[in-house]
């Protein structure tokens, strides 16, 4: 880029005014269909455009390496957010496994006491039923024989 520059300069700084002056005078006299309101060219505002063209492909240069940062780091980032969504996922998808087991496993060990509460339920009716009986056979042998002391008694 510099040396595409400094060739520019060079060449402009040695072109002489009075030689481009000259020239469009030559080429005014063979064109005569021209307008003549045409100006001549400055080798001033050449160097000038020469500068600034040069000055815009370097801020042009700067913007798009600035813009090659922030895409890569905006890949950075994307990318560690990827991961980092990856391992949660997977982390609640163990969690929900490990959570899903238990339910089984509880409602397993639901089951099993079911079965358990069930006999135990019916030793329950089957003790009621023996106290009912025992206490219409106390009743019973209450009205036979005159009553017992309370040491003696069946309760």
């Amino acid at each position: 880029m510099d040396s595409r520059r400094e060739s520019l300069l060079k060449f402009l700084s040695s072109i002489e005014e009075e030689d481009v002056i000259n020239k469009e005078k030559k080429t005014e006299s063979s064109y005569t269909s021209l307008p003549q309101h045409i100006p001549p060219v400055n080798p001033q505002i050449m160097r000038e455009l020469a500068f600034r063209v040069e000055r815009s492909a370097k801020d042009l240069n700067s913007m798009v390496g600035w813009l090659e940062g922030e895409m890569s780091s905006m890949s950075q980032h994307t990318t560690s957010f990827v991961d980092i969504h990856s391992a949660t996922v997977d982390d609640v998808t163990a969690s929900t496994d490990t959570t899903v087991k238990t339910v089984y496993s509880l409602l397993s060990k639901a089951g099993g006491l079911q079965k358990d509460m069930t006999k135990i339920e019916m030793m329950s009716s089957h003790l009621k039923s023996i106290n009912k009986y025992l206490e219409r056979l106390d009743n019973t042998l209450a009205a036979l024989k005159p009553p017992l002391s309370q040491e003696n008694r069946f309760t």
